[in-house]
Order: structure tokens, then sequence, then C-alpha cells
């Protein structure tokens, strides 16, 4: 059995994983957030708590094998890994944000640092993932929208980053796809996007 622990499991990517998680039987699966006990989801643990504070985050993190982290905040993301240190877990998936290197390509690149307010993202949790010794997947995410596409592309550090939009349908499936085991991407920080969106000024949404 691999238990697998939701940070921040109110959040709309959960909502869309959850269910994929709960189809797989070999998975136990705990929910923590502010109001996670007021979650409707059957068959699972609920642990409200606040991210920010440390015995809250040892409480969920123990006993646990892979944790989700659904939101990209630097300090908490130290936060966490203190207490991923303390229990002596070791994998992380975070939710996170695309240019943290300034890797996005034009056109796509004039828009989305308009939108973002520069060309670099800064203060993010891949910050304190890579100086880490956690098994870790940084998720470099582009613009989100709801949609039952699950096909998606990843991009390696280092690479450009191309693509305009992918659905939370398809991040969910990633992140299933690294709990499950079909992909291991270990001490990465990967681009994603969904295929044909490289190259477009804007997302079509």
């Amino acid at each position: 059995m691999v238990n697998v622990l939701i940070i921040g499991a109110g959040g709309q990517i959960p909502e869309v994983l959850i269910p994929l998680l709960e189809k797989q039987v070999k998975l136990k699966l705990t929910l923590f957030g502010r109001n996670a006990t007021n979650l409707p989801y059957k068959g699972v643990t609920k642990i409200s708590g606040d991210a920010s504070n440390f015995s809250d985050l040892t409480n969920a993190i123990q006993n646990q094998d892979i944790v989700y982290m659904n939101f990209d905040n630097k300090s908490v993301t130290e936060m966490v890994i203190k207490a991923m240190n303390q229990t002596g877990v070791k994998r992380i998936i975070q939710a996170g944000v695309l240019s943290v290197y300034g890797e996005v390509a034009e056109p796509f690149a004039t828009w989305n640092s308009q939108m973002m307010g520069g060309a670099v993202a800064h203060n993010r949790g891949v910050e304190a993932l890579e100086i880490s010794e956690l098994d870790y997947t940084y998720m470099r995410m582009t613009w989100l929208y709801n949609g039952k596409q699950s096909d998606y592309v990843v991009s390696p550090k280092g690479e450009p980053f191309l693509g305009a939009q992918i659905t939370r349908r398809a991040i969910a499936q990633f992140v299933l796809d690294n709990i499950t085991g079909k992909r291991n991407d270990i001490k990465a920080s990967v681009g994603l996007w969904e295929p044909c969106s490289e190259n477009k000024p804007k997302p079509d949404f």
C-alpha cells in the first residue's frame, strides 16, 4: 500500500486528481488543508490544518510515501521540506508555475510576461526543492483550463517553454502517472503543456 498525501486538497486540480487516485486500489489517500474535513470524499483520511504550521505539517506527513503539494509558495515549501526531513519522507510532487528560469519562448513569452508581471517568476518552491535532498518533481505548468484532454507534453529543464495551455485533467494525469510509476520524474523541474499548443501567442480560452 502506498500512502499519498495531498496538501491543499480543496484546490481545482485535486478535484480532478482525487477521483483518479480513489480508483487505485493500492493507494491510501490523505487530504490536508484548512477545511479538509469538510471535503465531500469518502474512504479517505481528512486532516484540517495550516500548511504554514510545522506541527500540523509533520502530523499530516508522518508515515506518508508521496506528498503532492497543490500550490507554489516558497516559504511554505521550505516548511514542507523541513517537515519531510523530520519525518523521513522523500518524495514530493509540487504544482508550480512557468517562467521560473525565464524559459518561455516567443511568441507566447510576451503575453505571459504581461500577465505575470515579468519574464521570470521569483520566490517559487522550485528554488527550495532544487537545493533539498528530496526526490522532487516540480511542475512548471502553463495556463490551466477545465477540459477532458488528458494528454501532456513534458519539457525538461533547460529547454524552451513553448506551450500556451493545458487542462487540469492532464496535470492530474501527469501526477497520477508519477504516483503509480508509469513515469519517474525524480529530481526534475518539468514544463507541462498540451500537444498542439506550441507557438501560440496566448491560450485559446
